[in-house]
């Protein structure tokens, strides 16, 4: 098994995605699974973009410690980059759970840079968009009232979070046609989602 970090430029505009992969066949015609590059290489046509290897690791896991290192915070917050995300396994889930403050401030920047890397570039590809959702989540409130009527005051950014330390399924709660609906049936019967309000920033 090769485990390989790999970098794809698109030679039409000039960016690049870099991503891990493990695989039998180094020539194999992986191109990636971030949603930015399959994005684009639908929009160009996979003949306008090259795959290069540029590091390689021993095992699974060192790969996601290569990834980390490699796909740090200025692959990420580059317009040219179609990566939205920082590298290794556990980044975002870590920086959510010890780090929360630094969380939102990580995901307000990725909704600035990708909004700007979309205005800037007259293109639209789905890092801006979805960087630019994270961004107005964040500024809507809900209610959330479980089953035994405790409540919370949360936004969408937080709901997850929050969904995510009781295991509670995020899209059964935020589904738009259910909100400010009790569940009727489910794990998540009694439980219920208000949206209040957007805060203007």
């Amino acid at each position: 098994m090769h485990y390989t970090i790999y970098k794809i430029t698109n030679h039409t505009n000039g960016k690049y995605y870099i991503g891990r992969h493990a695989t039998k066949d180094v020539n194999d015609s992986y191109m990636g699974s971030g949603i930015g590059i399959k994005n684009a290489i639908n929009k160009y046509g996979v003949e306008n973009f090259t795959k290069e290897i540029i590091a390689t690791a021993d095992s699974a896991d060192a790969l996601w410690d290569l990834e980390k290192e490699i796909v740090n915070e200025d692959i990420v917050k580059d317009p040219m980059s179609y990566n939205m995300a920082y590298g290794g396994k556990h980044y975002l889930h870590g920086l959510k759970q010890y780090d929360y403050d630094a969380f939102i401030e990580h995901q307000r920047n990725a909704g600035i840079k990708g909004g700007k890397a979309v205005v800037r570039d007259t293109e639209w590809h789905r890092k801006g968009n979805k960087a630019g959702n994270l961004k107005r989540n964040g500024r809507i409130k809900y209610k959330l009232t479980t089953a035994n009527d405790k409540e919370y005051i949360v936004n969408g950014i937080e709901m997850k979070t929050l969904c995510n330390t009781n295991n509670w399924n995020y899209a059964t709660l935020m589904w738009s046609k259910g909100l400010g609906k009790v569940k009727s049936r489910g794990p998540l019967k009694g439980f219920k989602v208000e949206k209040l309000e957007e805060v203007v920033t």
